[in-house]
C-alpha cells in the first residue's frame, strides 16, 4: 500500500486537472464575441451611439441591446440574461439578496447624470413651472390648470409616465413627491414614444420623460421630437419667471439651475470578465465618456456634482 498510495493520488490530482470548466452558456471574451445588454429605453440613442462606437473598436464584438424600464432590467439581470444593464438606480435590498442567493454580485459605476424633462403639448402657453407646483400637481394638491394659470381654461392637469415600472415615474415618487400620496390623475402609459404621442393630442397633458430621448442636437430624430412637443423650463422657486427657470442642459444640471437631475449607473455581474465588462470599461472611460457628452448628457468629470450625487442618492424601494 505504501508503494501504490502515491501513485493513487497523482491519478486524482490529474483526473480532477481534466475536468471541463463549467459551461454557463457564454462565449464571449473580453474582445469579441455576441452578447445581449439590457438598457433603460430613456437611454437608447445614448446606447445606440455607444454600441456603435465600442463594435467600430471591437470589430469581433457584437452587441444587441433589450430596450425596456430598467426594474425589468435588473430582472433580465438576476435571470442571467444579460450581464450588463444601464439604468438610474442601484439593485435595491431584495434585488441585492436575490443576486447574493445565486451567489452572484453586481458593481454599479457612476457614469452620466440625465435631466427629466417636462413637455407638453404645443397648444398649452404654459412653458414654465416652478418645482413646488410640479410637487403640488404630483400630489393631488393641484389639479387644474387654472391653479397654475388663472387665463388657462385647459382643464384638469394630466400627468403621463412610461409604465409603473419606468425610473422617471420612481424619480417622480422618491425624489419629487417625496413619498408623499400621489394624485389620481398620473397615468401610466406603456413607452416614452407613447407619452410623446399623447401629449401631441392632449392639451392639458404633461409628460415626464428622460431627456436624453431630445439632447442629441446631432441626431434627427431627437430635433424631431422637439418640433412635435414643447419642453417646460423648470424653476427651483414658485414664482417660475423666464430668467429663473431652465431646461435640463448639462450645464444648468452641473450648476444646479435645473432642479430635475438623476445619475446615471452601469449594473454589470459578469463573473466570466467578458465582453460585457469589456464595455462597461468603455463607456465609463474617455471614448465612451465623448459619446455621453456628444449625446448631451453631462459626464462624470464634474466632480462636485458627482459628491452631491453620492451624498443625495434616491431612496430605495
Amino acid at each position: 500500500m505504501k508503494v501504490i498510495f502515491p501513485y493513487l493520488f497523482i491519478l486524482l490530482l490529474l483526473c480532477v486537472s481534466c475536468k471541463k470548466p463549467v459551461n454557463d452558456g457564454w462565449t464571449d471574451t473580453m474582445d469579441g464575441g455576441l452578447i445581449r445588454i439590457a438598457c433603460d429605453e430613456n437611454f437608447k440613442n445614448l446606447m445606440d451611439a455607444e454600441i456603435a462606437a465600442f463594435e467600430i473598436r471591437y470589430d469581433s464584438a457584437y452587441i444587441i441591446p433589450i430596450y425596456t424600464n430598467e426594474t425589468n432590467a435588473i430582472r433580465l439581470m438576476l435571470a442571467d440574461s444579460v450581464r450588463f444593464a444601464l439604468t438610474t438606480r442601484d439593485i435595491n435590498l431584495q434585488e441585492k439578496q436575490a443576486f447574493e442567493d445565486k451567489k452572484r454580485t453586481v458593481k454599479k459605476s457612476l457614469v452620466a447624470f440625465d435631466g427629466v424633462v417636462l413637455i407638453t403639448n404645443l397648444q398649452n402657453k404654459d412653458s414654465i413651472i416652478g418645482f413646488p407646483d410640479l410637487k403640488k400637481i404630483l400630489t393631488g394638491a393641484v389639479t387644474e390648470w387654472s391653479q397654475i394659470n388663472p387665463a388657462s381654461n385647459l382643464g384638469t392637469i394630466r400627468v403621463l409616465f412610461e409604465g409603473n415600472e419606468s425610473g422617471v415615474l420612481r424619480y417622480a415618487i422618491d425624489s419629487i413627491a417625496g413619498g408623499e400620496n400621489l394624485s389620481p390623475n398620473l397615468y401610466a402609459l406603456n413607452n416614452s414614444a407613447e407619452v410623446i404621442e399623447k401629449v401631441t393630442q392632449m392639451p392639458d397633458a404633461i409628460g415626464m420623460i428622460g431627456f436624453s430621448l431630445f439632447s442629441d442636437e446631432t441626431s434627427s430624430s431627437s430635433m424631431s421630437l422637439q418640433d412635435k412637443i414643447r419642453l417646460m423650463r423648470v424653476s427651483k422657486v414658485e414664482n417660475a419667471t423666464l430668467e429663473n427657470s431652465y431646461l435640463p442642459y448639462a450645464g444648468d444640471i452641473i450648476h444646479e439651475n435645473y432642479p430635475l437631475w438623476r445619475p446615471v449607473y452601469v449594473l454589470l455581474s459578469d463573473p466570466r470578465s467578458g465582453l460585457s465588462s469589456a464595455f462597461s470599461i468603455f463607456v465609463v472611460n474617455e471614448i465612451g465618456q465623448k459619446v455621453i457628452q456628444k449625446s448631451g448628457l453631462l459626464t462624470i468629470n464634474g466632480s462636485h456634482i458627482m459628491d452631491v450625487a453620492v451624498h443625495n442618492e434616491f431612496p430605495r424601494k
